[in-house]
């Protein structure tokens, strides 16, 4: 974080002389409610991680999910119109992000736990969206599997703001990658593998055969 802020700000600086007609220069531009630096580095972060690594993350987990399962990737591939509804599963089955940092508002107690406001909580949203009580069969995919009431875009006032962008995004990309290689399957003795990284789950390294 300390390197990216580093990049950054002499970016923003240089956006500030000579603007371009990339998404800094509009952050940049002149106004009544014009953002200091902190609030630029801050939404240049926030676009980064939330509107670019997770949606990366999204189809990569996606493809690794309907390439482990054949029956899943022909379904698709002859019914396009369940794209939307498989999204919405795969985001579900293995989301992008995996948790969530929260502060209490209020004194409160929560499975028997005392939690003051103020305190500070992880929300597993992975986890949430594989509860029995809310989804049947939560460990496996159905891609035919309907309304979902998954967290993987979080929660009211939290609610991703790049949800619609993400959504149109991945069914573009998945469709496009199985047309293009319809005999995409995974390399044989190369597992997956994952960064180390306990919010954000995506792939380091996915190898297929063409």
């Amino acid at each position: 974080m300390a390197e990216f802020q580093a990049y950054l700000e002499p970016l923003i600086a240089r956006r500030r002389r000579d603007p371009g007609l990339d998404l800094i220069s509009l952050l940049v531009a002149p106004s009544a409610e014009a953002l200091d630096l902190d609030e630029l580095v801050g939404a240049c972060v926030t676009l980064l991680f939330a509107g670019h690594e997770t949606t990366a993350n999204l189809i990569g987990n996606g493809l690794l999910a309907l390439l482990e399962r054949p029956s899943a990737l022909e379904r698709l591939r002859h019914a396009p119109d369940l794209w939307g509804p498989a999204v919405e599963e795969l985001l579900r089955f293995d989301s992008p992000v995996q948790r969530n940092r929260r502060r209490t508002a209020r004194d409160t107690e929560l499975a028997g736990r005392r939690l003051r406001a103020g305190d500070r909580v992880l929300a597993f949203v992975g986890s949430a969206n594989r509860d029995e009580t809310i989804f049947d069969r939560p460990d496996e995919l159905d891609l035919a599997r309907g309304p979902s009431k998954h967290l993987a875009f979080g929660y009211g006032i939290h609610y991703c703001i790049g949800a619609a962008l993400s959504r149109l995004e991945a069914p573009l990309a998945l469709a496009a990658t199985l047309d293009r290689f319809p005999g995409i399957r995974l390399a044989t003795g190369a597992p997956p593998m994952w960064k180390p990284n306990i919010t954000f789950r995506g792939l380091d390294q996915l190898l297929v055969r063409l």
